[in-house]
């Protein structure tokens, strides 16, 4: 049985108040911020400058109990993009390109795609902004599967589709990164106006899991400002959907790809790592019946649902290996009793962490006891905040909780995250507690047993299982058939996405035989998701 597939979403219309044709089909926008927990007014932070996310949200259903699959960028990007926990797809550790011992790239199995292009093959014309980085690609633009979309790049827009073509984008907002709390990137980006200096460090909180100090407050304030640079860039998209009148014909999803880039946060699986914002905003033409046009909605939502989710806004049916649910669209659908999530290899450190949260406990597993949280990652330690962390911790200026993450720490940790919201108290040992322990021990090991875990493999052998002896395999070439004018196209690996182009035109995602005319060139080649590109075929045909 499918993971978390409570009914069959079949092609069935789920907009039963609309009555839309095949082709009157909903735009759909994916803002994902980097880094970031829910510093939005609109969910609850009144330190926040988010003017444009907060208008966005009046109109919206808000979800504030929404949880990545990992807390750092590629791995989440990998559950994103595939509606898959990364580790049942081989993208777990961060990032694959670094392991040392032998180079690979996540290979999914032959029939998992990305979500833009099951989007693609139905007609949407997709386009994302410049990062990429989901452990079967680099982190750049045009460097994973070119079956994916129809633009990648610095210039992401709607503008290169046909006309009346639904399109779908997906932008990615790098002013948040953890890289923007670097001093001399702070400085860039003051000097170039786009970050202002407003929320100052006497306006914040600080979570139990730091001292209080002023570099750490100094931190967390330079986290709001580059939030709300975010968000006046989040704003300049919104303004233009409505300038060219496509605001009530387009679904727009904001959310961001894990929580703070601030240590404690950023690479962990506690909720200051996964648990991040979710707003999707419905135009009135689009939205499912009984849906109000603004809610907050308490549920679960894992980023496994979001895949799902999107392929059900556009009235196609989910694929039965997604691990989630449209539970962003479908209200009848079972809620969720738990999120779970994965931490692996980050850099040359080896971690291998599960956890599963429910609306009230965090349960954590910790496969590799004994080893502190807090490490010395060369990317992190340019982080002051990082330097501040450890010179407290080396004069005996933390107390307890604030230590406990660079300790060596348990193999089981457990939290009441209603009444201990910054997980500093683990119950694990706590006998009034052993009945909520075995509950949350129970739910994670039935969803290891439902959930294919590469991380079980040593990494060398994973490594070997995608790229024997560290090479890169090559798609075979598609072999190109022309009977009449009917042009059918094949490939040899069953998982291989296949495109083509009629004359050296752009590129489009062979589906089913197409019709040409004689004399025209058809070029095409495939591509297996981690694999290297085929070679193209050329063909003429007729004379």
């Amino acid at each position: 049985m499918k993971l978390f597939s409570y009914l069959v979403i079949s092609s069935v219309v789920l907009f039963s108040n609309s009555g839309l044709a095949e082709q009157d089909r909903p735009n759909i926008v994916l803002l994902v911020a980097e880094d970031m927990s829910a510093r939005v007014k609109a969910f609850g932070d009144n330190v926040a400058i988010t003017p444009n996310i907060d208008a966005l949200a009046q109109h919206s259903i808000l979800y504030p109990n929404s949880f990545t699959t990992a807390g750092v960028c590629a791995p989440s990007r990998t559950g994103l993009i595939t509606g898959m926990h990364q580790a049942s797809v081989g993208g777990q550790h961060m990032r694959t390109r670094d392991f040392k011992e032998s180079s690979y790239r996540a290979v999914p199995d032959e029939n998992v795609k990305a979500f833009p292009e099951l989007l693609r093959r139905k007609g949407y014309y997709t386009y994302v902004s410049s990062k990429l980085d989901y452990q079967f690609s680099e982190i750049a633009a045009n460097s994973g599967p070119f079956t994916i979309w129809d633009y990648e790049g610095s210039k992401p827009s709607w503008n290169g589709r046909k006309p009346n073509q639904p399109f779908f984008g997906m932008y990615h907002f790098n002013i948040s990164h953890e890289s923007a709390l670097f001093p001399e990137k702070i400085a860039k980006n003051v000097e170039k106006g786009i970050v202002k200096q407003i929320v100052k460090p006497e306006q914040v909180s600080v979570p139990a899991y730091y001292p209080d100090t002023p570099i750490v407050r100094q931190a967390i304030a330079q986290v709001y400002n580059n939030v709300s640079a975010m968000d006046r860039q989040v704003g300049a998209i919104l303004d233009k959907l409505k300038a060219q009148g496509l605001a009530e014909n387009t679904i727009v999803i904001w959310t961001t790809d894990h929580g703070d880039g601030l240590p404690r946060s950023k690479r962990e699986i506690y909720d200051s790592g996964i648990k991040v914002p979710l707003v999707v905003h419905w135009p009135e033409k689009y939205r499912p019946q009984g849906m109000k046009p603004h809610a907050i909605n308490e549920q679960l939502i894992s980023f496994v649902d979001i895949a799902p989710s999107i392929l059900a806004m556009a009235n196609i049916k989910v694929p039965e290996y997604m691990q989630g649910s449209a539970l962003l669209v479908d209200q009848s659908l079972p809620q969720r009793e738990y999120i779970f999530a994965s931490k692996d290899r980050l850099d040359e450190f080896p971690f291998y962490e599960r956890a599963a949260r429910s609306s009230q406990y965090k349960y954590l597993r910790n496969y590799l006891p004994n080893k502190p949280g807090g490490v010395k990652l060369g990317y992190r330690e340019q982080l002051p905040i990082m330097g501040d962390l450890w010179r407290a911790l080396e004069n005996g200026e933390m107390n307890e909780a604030q230590q406990f993450w660079f300790m060596p720490r348990p193999s089981e940790e457990l939290y009441d995250i209603i009444n201990d919201p910054d997980e500093v108290n683990n119950l694990a040992d706590n006998p009034k507690f052993k009945s909520q322990l075995e509950q949350m021990r129970s739910a994670l090991t039935n969803w290891q047993h439902k959930v294919k875990d590469y991380s079980k493999l040593k990494e060398i052998d994973q490594a070997q299982l995608f790229w024997p002896q560290g090479k890169q395999p090559q798609t075979p070439k598609p072999t190109v058939s022309i009977s009449k004018d009917l042009v059918t196209i094949a490939n040899s690996n069953l998982g291989a996405s296949i495109g083509y182009k009629i004359n050296n035109g752009k590129w489009q995602i062979y589906t089913e035989p197409f019709i040409i005319k004689s004399g025209d060139i058809v070029t095409t080649k495939a591509i297996r998701y981690g694999w290297q590109e085929s070679l193209e075929t050329t063909i003429k045909h007729g004379n």
